[in-house]
């Protein structure tokens, strides 16, 4: 029977150590996956409460929906504009250089998460390159699609 002497016992032991730290780490040496090219607004399976900008509403109402704003009835009804939400894409952008103005921020509720949505929109006039509306959403950028902010938010008056 073969015994291991003080120093060779040790080696093992250094060696296990670095294993189980190479085997806990391992997410770290692996590629990350990259986001998706092109992602929906809102996941395609929630169910939406609530969407809220500033002083302005649309809030879900029994089965159908319900506008609520500060100024004049906006002229997209409540349910052009859950589906404009429903079919707006979020296509990956690059970290724009220039970003002039303040966002205009949008928060969605779904049901069954503490937290909403928020997302800062930057109308076609704030971008740099004036090549439709760039949106952040989890610290990430993104170009919206597929829908236009005065239809996501038809209450939004342009300042003149």
């Amino acid at each position: 029977m073969a015994f291991l002497s003080q120093r060779g016992m040790n080696n093992v032991v250094i060696f296990a150590m670095l294993i189980m730290i190479a085997l806990f780490n391992l997410d770290t040496f692996l590629p990350s996956a990259k986001a998706p090219a092109a992602m929906p607004l809102i996941p395609e399976e929630a169910y939406v409460l609530k969407i809220e900008q500033g002083m302005n509403q649309l809030v879900r109402n029994g089965q159908g929906w319900r506008q609520i704003t500060e100024g004049p009835a906006p002229s997209v009804s409540p349910e052009q504009q859950i589906s404009a939400w429903r079919e707006a894409m979020m296509h990956s952008q690059a970290d724009p250089v220039d970003i002039a103005g303040e966002p205009i921020i949008a928060v969605v509720w779904l049901a069954g998460q503490s937290d909403g949505l928020v997302f800062a929109f930057y109308p076609d006039e704030l971008s740099a390159d004036g090549d439709g509306t760039l949106l952040k959403y989890q610290n990430q950028w993104f170009r919206l699609t597929d829908a236009s902010l005065a239809t996501l938010l038809p209450w939004q008056q342009p300042e003149l």
